[in-house]
């Protein structure tokens, strides 16, 4: 099947011949090619694979979005000691920063393209010979192009007014005159065009508005198998009920128009929930029913318009191991922890081999015992208490299960301090099992999301003919769009596609996402039964229950245990939506960000928004292009 994504591989090799450059750092201003290029529909299509290709910056989402995004809200946390990064995690923001610049250049990329991409099309269409000799058909084709052309346009201005603007619609600060971006439509063909200040907040927003809207009303319900994954009509009607739901939190007509555009967006995409929902992260269901728009990556050449996330992103030790997913977002998906007498009958059977050797099997079963034995039925509510229920000397306790090992093997030279260095730490391998064992009501979707120390393995061949390694760092790892049988090099194993890809698409708005705001707006419009019921549809999924069943699940909301439902939905959210950087802009619509992350230093007032980059200002004009209040 030739997928939008192979359509973009196979036309990059000739990218230079007619890519607008990235906006802001035009070098060419006469426009590449000539606009007499595209005089056809396939030319068309060409430019617009351009335009697609836009979505692939290292900042945007080849991987690095994720740092801004994730870091900010505290889901990850970074272990490396890059000084351009290590700021982001606790918002220290500052116009100079590197990667600040490198995430508008790629927004503005993506607009720059889309714009030229869109200024051919309209040209060919005032062109009375080429446009007249073209078929009916390709004449239509021509319109859903240029509807793709607004929707990755409207996509960029969307998350830098977000980004960048002075105050979100949902801030009591927000006030339409306030300072937006800036906003540029035209081709790009003199300089001066560039030297433009910031538009208006309401300019900027009603250009997002603007551009999705107009996309809708080109845009096809969907599209035949050699589109497979370009923008639809139910995307871009999904974000712009998105949009809405910032207005609509001061305005009630607002959230009546976004429960609207969310209507249309599940009328016209025909959407349902994945049955599985790892569907949503893996190379085999990618396009599935329940995605609305996703990043389509390949690895099929040298071209970078594959997922590079495992580099970036990836746990230790076989890739870079530079993030761990915070403990505080993996006790979300825990309801505590307890050995009942069942569990601890299994875990001191050593010949249920829980691991995978049998002098590790019959220390855990010394463990368990020395350490739990006087604690059955005792619960604990997270995994610090959990640990903290042994009060022991660790050497004492090291001693005797060294006895107890080498009393079942006379012979061994078996040692638990060897054989787990953190052995007497909340990292002990030993400990992490019991812990993984013990855990009540562990929501599933913690074991799709993270990679869980001594649970899982990796592997260090892409075919998985090698024995794989236990995950045994302490760190919890992301897991999302980031395969266990991820590779250091692709060149090594005789494989194609730039170094350090991988082919699975992301998700970047997917229909659970829909829901749970869906909900949201039920629920403030009083609705509280509706509300229920698509928050419920998320939950049920994810524990393999009916989704659409008329009767009661068990894991359904009930007040009375989970308490008040916004409450119960932004954790759900949480659970659900955690690593595919959507809670940020979640937490600032829904104003928690300052009780979540002033112990990290936020101030509302500087760090809802990022600074505008110097280098740009500089260029631009200091007085022109001007600067956020605090930066």
């Amino acid at each position: 099947m030739k997928t939008l994504r192979n359509i973009i591989a196979g036309t990059l090799a000739a990218a230079s011949l007619w890519s607008c450059s990235d906006f802001l750092e035009v070098d060419n201003f006469t426009g590449i090619p000539s606009d007499g290029f595209v005089n056809n529909a396939a030319n068309a299509q060409t430019v617009l694979n351009g335009a697609y290709n836009g979505l692939y910056g290292l900042q945007t989402w080849r991987a690095e979005i994720y740092y801004y995004l994730d870091f900010a809200t505290g889901e990850l946390e970074y272990r490396a000691t890059d000084g351009n990064l290590i700021p982001l995690t606790n918002f220290g923001y500052t116009p100079d920063q590197a990667w600040i610049k490198g995430y508008w250049t790629c927004l503005y990329r993506l607009i720059g393209r889309s714009n030229d991409a869109c200024n051919k099309m309209w040209n060919l269409k005032r062109d009375a010979a080429n446009y007249g000799n073209m078929s009916a058909s390709d004449k239509e084709d021509l319109e859903k192009m240029i509807g793709e052309c607004n929707f990755l346009r409207a996509l960029g201005y969307y998350y830098l007014v977000r980004s960048f603007g002075e105050a979100l619609p949902s801030d009591p600060a927000y006030a339409p005159e306030k300072m937006g971006i800036p906003v540029a439509d035209s081709l790009l063909t003199d300089k001066s065009q560039l030297m433009i200040g910031r538009s208006t907040l309401k300019e900027s927003w009603d250009k997002v508005i603007k551009d999705f809207t107009d996309a809708y009303n080109r845009l096809p319900e969907r599209w035949p198998n050699s589109k497979l994954g370009a923008a639809t009509k139910g995307a871009a009607a999904a974000y712009l009920g998105q949009a809405y739901m910032y207005f609509g939190m001061r305005d009630p007509q607002a959230l009546e128009t976004a429960k609207t555009w969310f209507d249309r967006a599940m009328q016209a995409g025909n959407y349902r929930l994945a049955p599985d929902f790892n569907d949503n992260f893996d190379y085999m269901h990618e396009n599935n029913s329940e995605s609305i728009f996703e990043v389509q990556a390949e690895t099929a050449n040298d071209d970078e318009i594959g997922n590079y996330m495992w580099r970036r992103l990836g746990p230790e030790p076989i890739w870079w191991g530079a993030c761990q997913v915070s403990k505080k977002y993996v006790n979300k998906f825990i309801g505590g922890y307890c050995v009942d007498q069942a569990i601890y009958d299994r875990l001191t059977d050593a010949s249920n081999r829980i691991m995978v050797q049998e002098e590790p099997s019959i220390a855990l079963a010394a463990y368990t015992r020395l350490v739990y034995g006087s604690k059955i039925d005792v619960s604990a509510s997270d995994e610090e208490e959990f640990f903290g229920m042994y009060t022991g000397d660790y050497d004492q306790l090291a001693a005797d299960i060294n006895a107890a090992v080498k009393a079942e093997k006379p012979r061994t030279r078996f040692n638990i301090m060897t054989d787990d260095p953190a052995f007497g730490t909340i990292g002990s391998k030993y400990f992490q099992t019991v812990k993984k064992e013990s855990a009540k009501e562990t929501d599933p979707r913690m074991y799709d999301s993270f990679y869980i120390p001594n649970v899982d393995v990796l592997y260090h061949r892409w075919d998985m003919t090698d024995e794989p390694t236990l995950y045994t760092t302490q760190y919890y790892g992301f897991k999302k769009y980031i395969p266990n049988n991820a590779i250091e090099s692709w060149a090594g194993e005789g494989l194609p596609g730039f170094e350090g890809n991988n082919p699975i698409n992301q998700r970047i708005y997917r229909l659970a996402e829909l829901y749970l705001m869906y909900a949201e707006i039920m629920y403030r419009q009083g609705n509280t039964t509706e509300a229920a019921r698509y928050l419920n549809m998320v939950r049920r999924r994810a524990w393999g229950e009916d989704v659409e069943s008329s009767a009661p699940q068990p894991h359904d909301y009930d007040q009375a245990t989970d308490g008040q439902f916004l409450d119960t939905l932004v954790l759900e959210r949480e659970k659900e939506m955690c690593l595919e950087g959507t809670l940020w802009f979640d937490y600032l619509r829904m104003g928690l960000a300052t009780t979540l992350f002033a112990d990290r230093g936020y101030d509302h007032e500087i760090h809802s928004r990022l600074p505008i980059p110097l280098s740009e200002r500089q260029l631009i004009g200091m007085n022109v292009l001007l600067q956020n209040p605090g930066y």
